[in-house]
């Protein structure tokens, strides 16, 4: 709920806070800031997954939403874009609490069940989201745009508490490993990558990632030059705070969409394969995104991006889902960890690919093509996505995998 008070409407606070006009400066500054965090956080993931698989994942949950807290409070004060943007780099490095959350709650669940446990962590997750973009619009109507990273930051530093103290981890009764955390870090590693389903599945999502956050960053610029709903305008008392709530029900169907919809998905991923579910969502995006193509007016945006929300939450539990299926469970919090990082690579290049779309070397943003940009790649994601599953899905051959580097393997 703090993280989604203050990143829908991250492009409003660099343009009023910087005085960047709106345009493809403003495009740029934000893909750059919105995406630091999770680009930083994509390339330590991993790390931290590993140090999780060897202490635990709580200490590593706790540790990520402190650091959140820590970093988000001192936002405020940054004097420039640029001091912003390193802010959101350090807090990246150091957070990172879906990958341990995610394997701390699917801990003691046997593998048939988990696309079932994880959406229920998602529909937890989407409260947050829900509850996040309208507490971030009245907090700026009342007390401004700037107190929004203090409401993050306390309600962060209660995440961590409450995980401190009433979280628990069943703990791994084997004897420490002898081999050094670099060594284990890089043995787990090249395992997990040799295998080519779950190589190959880490390259489709991260595809998947770049088409469907592309536009996230940018959607509050996108409403500002549609204009507000006019149900919401009649109902708020300034055209600025009638932008701010439009954006947050822009934000909240996705989260309406994780309650309805994420159990649904994880149901259907333990009966017929998360995979193939996967392929088939991606698909569907892209449908949806060349539509959007074509919108005219908030409200043909709205009833879109509601559709859209409806596939977008099964994205993340669905690929969650197909990595638990596929990795050891001494590697499973590293593995989660890189599928986060490849949905964190989605979320920081993406807006980045976007802003380098929609800036047609005019004061106009071209978002119709960063749509159709969005709808190629997430076609490309899920046609892959099928061909795997139906490649992975042939009887496994009878020799034993040799050891790294043999050709053979």
């Amino acid at each position: 709920m703090g993280l989604m008070a203050f990143l829908p409407v991250l492009a409003l606070y660099v343009h009023e806070r910087f005085g960047i006009e709106q345009g493809p400066d403003l495009a740029y500054w934000t893909g750059l800031v919105y995406g630091a965090a999770p680009l930083s956080a994509a390339i330590a993931g991993p790390f931290w997954g590993a140090l999780g698989d060897r202490i635990g994942k709580k200490p590593m949950a706790v540790r990520a939403n402190l650091a959140i807290a820590l970093t988000t409070a001192a936002m405020p004060f940054a004097p420039s874009p640029m001091v912003l943007l390193l802010m959101r780099v350090v807090q990246g490095v150091l957070a990172g609490y879906v990958a341990p959350a995610i394997a701390l709650v699917s801990q003691d669940t046997p593998r048939e069940r988990h696309g079932s446990v994880i959406a229920q962590l998602q529909v937890a997750m989407a409260a947050g989201s829900f509850l996040g973009p309208y507490l971030g619009a009245e907090i700026t109507h009342w007390f401004g745009r700037s107190a929004l990273f203090w409401v993050a930051s306390c309600l962060s530093g209660l995440a961590a508490l409450q995980l401190h103290w009433r979280a628990h981890e069943r703990l791994p009764t084997s004897a420490p490993a002898t081999s050094s955390f670099v060594d284990g870090f890089v043995r787990a590693s090249w395992r997990l990558l040799r295998e080519p389903a779950v190589g190959w599945l880490l390259v489709l999502l991260l595809v998947l990632r770049l088409g469907q956050n592309m536009l996230e960053p940018l959607l509050a610029l996108l409403v500002k030059d549609l204009g507000p709903a006019p149900w919401v305008a009649a109902l708020t008392s300034s055209p600025a705070l009638a932008l701010d709530r439009t954006v947050a029900v822009a934000f909240a169907v996705l989260a309406v969409a994780q309650w309805v919809c994420t159990p649904w998905w994880g149901r259907q991923a333990d009966r017929h394969g998360p995979l193939r579910c996967l392929g088939l969502l991606a698909l569907g995006l892209a449908a949806l995104f060349l539509t959007m193509a074509f919108v005219t007016t908030i409200g043909q945006f709205l009833l879109l991006r509601a559709a859209v929300a409806c596939l977008m939450a099964g994205s993340m539990t669905l690929a969650y889902a197909a990595a638990s299926k596929r990795v050891p469970d001494e590697h499973r919090t590293l593995a989660f960890a890189m599928v986060q990082s490849c949905i964190q690579f989605g979320l920081a290049l993406g807006p980045l690919l976007a802003a380098a779309v929609v800036a047609d070397g005019g004061e106009r943003l071209a978002f119709d093509r960063a749509f159709v940009a969005a709808a190629c790649l997430c076609a490309v994601a899920g046609l892959g996505m099928l061909v795997l599953r139906a490649l992975t899905n042939r009887p496994p051959a009878t020799v034993a995998p040799g050891p790294p580097g043999d050709i053979a393997s």
